[in-house]
């Protein structure tokens, strides 16, 4: 099990079909979407829930109302009800990722946007920043960016290890696993990296909002 679903939200939701979604994710994290100040922010925020909870459901064979999510002490959430299932989840502008797997993994979807050169001064290793320079392209600091970002998200740590501390083009960081990049989607808007230590690359499928608002109707029938 090695999976992503790259939703593209194409058209964008009404509110009365955000306003289908909402019940299917817990209380708390009702609040929590409600307390978000952007409609994008909100939508994206309840997609991806509703994406992890569907693809969950489909590969476990369990109902939206068995699932039992938790966090970890640095905030990465779990499947607490089924440790053998791992999931992450990104999202930006019209893009939400999610990743399935049979063991810990990452992923980070990014539009290629113009980016202040600070961040790469401040937050890339020396390769990392000669990479980009080397290539001078948008894409090539967004592909160094959703690498990291991918990366302390399959170790589940968060921030608490610098990004500056580490380059995604290592050959050998020290981990008892090594990581692991594929890219998972790219197009003239966005990519996706997905880090884990499997060498194979995982499957994608990328669906539109018709397809998601199909597929979500599983969730409501065992709720």
């Amino acid at each position: 099990m090695f999976d992503v679903v790259i939703l593209t939200v194409t058209p964008d939701l009404t509110q009365n079909e955000f306003d289908t979604l909402l019940p299917l994710v817990s209380p708390e994290k009702r609040a929590r979407i409600k307390k978000l100040r952007f409609f994008r922010d909100a939508l994206n925020c309840l997609l991806g829930d509703v994406l992890a909870r569907i693809e969950i459901c489909r590969a476990a064979n369990l109902n939206n109302s068995q699932l039992t999510f938790s966090t970890n002490a640095y905030g990465k959430p779990f499947l607490a009800n089924n440790p053998g299932i791992h999931f992450n989840v990104s999202h930006t502008g019209n893009y939400v990722a999610c990743i399935l797997a049979d063991e810990p993994v990452g992923i980070d979807i990014e539009l290629i946007k113009p980016a202040d050169p600070k961040i790469a001064e401040r937050f890339f290793a020396p390769d990392e920043k000669a990479y980009i320079a080397s290539n001078g392209s948008m894409a090539s600091f967004y592909e160094v960016w959703t690498k990291k970002e991918s990366r302390i998200k399959w170790e589940g740590i968060g921030l608490s290890k610098p990004l500056s501390s580490f380059s995604v083009f290592e050959s050998d960081s020290g981990e008892p696993s090594q990581p692991v990049y594929h890219k998972a989607f790219q197009n003239s808007e966005a990519i996706c990296h997905v880090c884990s230590a499997k060498q194979f690359a995982p499957s994608v499928r990328v669906i539109e909002t018709a397809e998601f608002m199909l597929r979500q109707t599983i969730l409501h029938q065992h709720k």
